[in-house]
């Protein structure tokens, strides 16, 4: 499991855009990436540059070639790019999209949309590849005023997608990445237990500010979200034990655990036995 775009700043080139909280990151042959399990932690506007990538989300499968375009909300997504696919990403936040839609489209009323709904794909035209190729020479060149220059070009590339969506879902869309959705605790957590989530990401992915993520999630579980997410990784591991023939190491992996030694430790402290003690017992 990789997260983006965390995981793909350390290997590839990017900007970040500090005031916005967004970045933006060009994607090149030399640094190819490749997930089946992919967490994006932000919305993504994604600009296929060359060869292809297949986009997996909640049983849809897009197929996208070098000109598509596709805006993409946080989300678990399968990610499958081909040799030669190269792309520019730009991540960014809730309050950016919250900023465009304000200027642009306030009154709009939007239309009730499904939480499962695909990304939005589109076609690129001459107006939005000039913009790109002045995002990624920025990237790849950055000086004096290269984040205001990325943030702007983004904000004229939504603006160009937005002109030619002539049914007005693309707008549906965004207003419902904004309308402050909160996601169930206990839904949330219990899918997402073994990934490698900050609190601050938590409180992001469910809709709320860390405080209030806290609180909500003290006063519900009694417990802190760490100490949750720490036993629940323990008795699932324990079960993996006791029900599968995984060596040790990808049970600790697998269960969200990045060192065995610690695994090892904790394990034997909720339990009272190492986890190797678990495989003196038959598998069922």
């Amino acid at each position: 499991m990789i997260q983006t775009p965390i995981d793909l700043l350390d290997h590839h080139s990017h900007i970040r855009l500090r005031l916005s909280d967004m970045c933006a990151i060009f994607i090149d042959k030399k640094r190819p990436f490749r997930c089946d399990d992919t967490l994006q932690t932000a919305h993504c506007l994604e600009m296929i540059l060359t060869g292809t990538i297949d986009v997996r989300y909640a049983g849809y499968a897009q197929h996208l070639v070098a000109g598509d375009i596709q805006f993409r909300r946080r989300g678990n997504y399968q990610l499958f790019p081909s040799d030669d696919y190269t792309s520019l990403l730009i991540f960014m936040e809730n309050e950016f999209v919250d900023y465009f839609l304000d200027s642009h489209v306030p009154e709009f009323k939007r239309e009730k949309l499904s939480a499962d709904l695909p990304p939005f794909t589109f076609k690129t035209t001459e107006f939005i590849k000039a913009n790109i190729t002045q995002v990624i020479q920025q990237i790849l060149h950055p000086q004096n005023y290269s984040r205001c220059i990325v943030k702007f070009a983004s904000h004229q590339v939504l603006l160009q997608i937005l002109s030619g969506d002539q049914s007005k879902t693309f707008v549906s869309f965004l207003k419902d990445l904004v309308s402050q959705k909160k996601i169930d605790l206990a839904y949330f957590m219990e899918t997402n237990f073994n990934r490698q989530l900050s609190i601050p990401d938590m409180a992001k992915l469910t809709g709320r500010s860390v405080s209030a993520f806290k609180k909500e999630f003290t006063d519900r579980f009694n417990t802190t979200p760490i100490k949750w997410q720490i036993n629940r990784r323990l008795e699932y591991a324990e079960y993996q034990l006791k029900h599968s023939n995984d060596p040790v190491s990808l049970v600790a992996y697998s269960s969200g655990f990045e060192n065995i030694s610690h695994f090892s430790k904790i394990y034997k402290q909720k339990f009272g036995a190492s986890p190797k003690s678990a495989r003196s017992e038959p598998v069922l």
